[in-house]
């Protein structure tokens, strides 16, 4: 989101954001209404949390759709919001499409068009909304396995997974339209009628790497956005990896899982299996207590510049839990990928990279020192994987225009058209069973039993 907004500062125009998230620096053109101190941040969470809260997924549905309800109660109830709303022009609204409706009343209130960003691949409960095609008997949903659904039983269970998270959502979400017409007065429509006024959606993902699949005209997928330009190493860094005889592996499970919390048995299989290791480690370690008997060939730290880091010739291995922005970096930096998923759309994430043959993944649920090395070791050890991640890094960045000047067109293109609904798909205003041709379907139904009726009839009147 940030950098959907730092495009937006450079070509001129003037925002105001409300963001639990900061601005690091001041800008003359950024208002900024800091609820920080209001919504809580999901990160460095107990593993109790994460298995029990975030990886069953309609306890994730839920758990998100709760958290946005309460940051759309924070921001309509801040009086600096209120307060520009009625003090200040506006001309679009841009909200982070999640696991709520409830925030797309801003622009409803305001009669501006409203785009839309997914931080992530597209969301399986919003698939419908938009009349996006979305056959579930080959797009996976996000929360599936496996990147395409092959043998029968999967695509049974990805129908299922399909049709329960996408009642699911409708029943939870009600609270969206409760909650907008308190704020904004009774007459103001049902949350889904508003998300398919949605002017322009765009997708941190691409279809290089994600398997491809159909959009609307008005999705774009802006994946690798938030990719910066290189920088130089710290200095000791640059000498730990350039000093690597047998190449350095760089090891990451995010910001929301703490490694300290991990089973025992997976962290002592960690230490233990990266200690019989020729290559050297960089461990992303967010604890203040040393671990004891650390291997002499791993270094640990709180925070690396990761994508740097493994953009480096001499970094042979990103170990990640596959994170939407680590697999995009991953991907851009054509580096082989040992996956360690453990929530959301991290085992789908993983899955495509062995399904694009440039790496493997590891189940926590069954996870054992051995299986760990022999995996690290067989990617290092066959060619493959690093061409195959080499061939994905050039098919991710061979586009017509790259991810910024697309926000910056699109953006400023629905400005241009009020709102330019003429990008949307003409189903989104076509009745679910004019849709399906069901109508047509019954009566065709209904003809050719009647035919056969009156056949059988004349048949049997023959007959006697």
């Amino acid at each position: 989101m940030s950098s959907v907004l730092e495009v937006l500062l450079n070509r001129g125009h003037t925002i105001t954001v409300v963001s639990p998230f900061p601005r690091k620096t001041p800008h003359e053109n950024y208002t900024e209404i800091d609820v920080s101190k209001l919504v809580p941040i999901a990160i460095a969470s107990p593993w109790e949390t994460v298995v029990g809260v975030y990886k069953p997924p309609m306890r994730c549905l839920k758990f998100l759709n709760d958290v946005q309800q309460h940051m759309c109660r924070t921001a309509f109830d801040h009086p600096d919001l209120q307060l520009a709303l009625h003090t200040q022009h506006f001309d679009l609204v841009i909200t982070e499409l999640l696991a709520s409706r409830c925030d797309l009343y801003l622009a409803s209130h305001l009669g501006i068009p409203h785009v839309a960003i997914m931080s992530s691949q597209m969301l399986t409960w919003y698939q419908d909304s938009f009349d996006s095609p979305s056959n579930p008997s080959y797009i996976t949903t996000l929360n599936s396995p496996y990147p395409k659904p092959e043998t029968f039983v999967q695509r049974f269970w990805n129908v299922v997974d399909y049709v329960t998270i996408f009642m699911y959502f409708k029943y939870i979400d009600t609270a969206a339209t409760v909650m907008g017409r308190k704020y904004f007065g009774n007459d103001r429509p049902h949350a889904e009628a508003l998300l398919r006024n949605v002017s322009m959606v765009f997708l941190n993902t691409h279809s290089n790497f994600d398997l491809s699949k159909p959009l609307a005209t008005n999705f774009k997928e802006i994946g690798g956005i938030h990719l910066k330009p290189p920088k130089p190493l710290p200095t000791d860094l640059q000498e730990f990896i350039d000093s690597s005889e047998h190449g350095v592996i760089y090891f990451s499970l995010g910001s929301v899982v703490r490694m300290e919390d991990l089973p025992l048995a997976i962290q002592h299989g960690l230490k233990d299996g990266f200690g019989e290791l020729s290559q050297k480690v960089l461990w992303k370690l967010e604890s203040d207590r040393p671990i004891i008997n650390l291997p002499k060939n791993v270094i640990t730290r709180k925070w690396f510049p990761q994508y740097d880091i493994i953009r480096h010739p001499n970094v042979k291995l990103f170990i990640t839990h596959g994170g939407n922005s680590g697999v995009i970096e991953a991907t851009s930096a054509g580096i082989p990928v040992l996956g360690f998923p453990i929530f959301f759309d991290q085992p789908r994430n993983l899955e495509l990279f062995k399904h694009w043959g440039s790496g493997l993944f590891v189940d926590y649920n069954n996870f054992t020192k051995e299986d760990f090395v022999c995996k690290i070791k067989r990617i290092l050890s066959d060619q493959r994987f690093k061409d195959n991640a080499v061939d994905l890094s050039h098919r991710f960045h061979d586009r017509p225009h790259n991810p910024k000047d697309t926000v910056a067109y699109w953006i400023e293109y629905v400005l241009r058209h009020d709102g330019a609904h003429h990008l949307k798909s003409e189903a989104v205003n076509t009745n679910w069973y004019q849709y399906f041709s069901l109508d047509f379907l019954v009566i065709a139904f209904v003809i050719i039993i009647s035919l056969l009726y009156f056949f059988y009839n004349v048949i049997s009147i023959i007959l006697k």
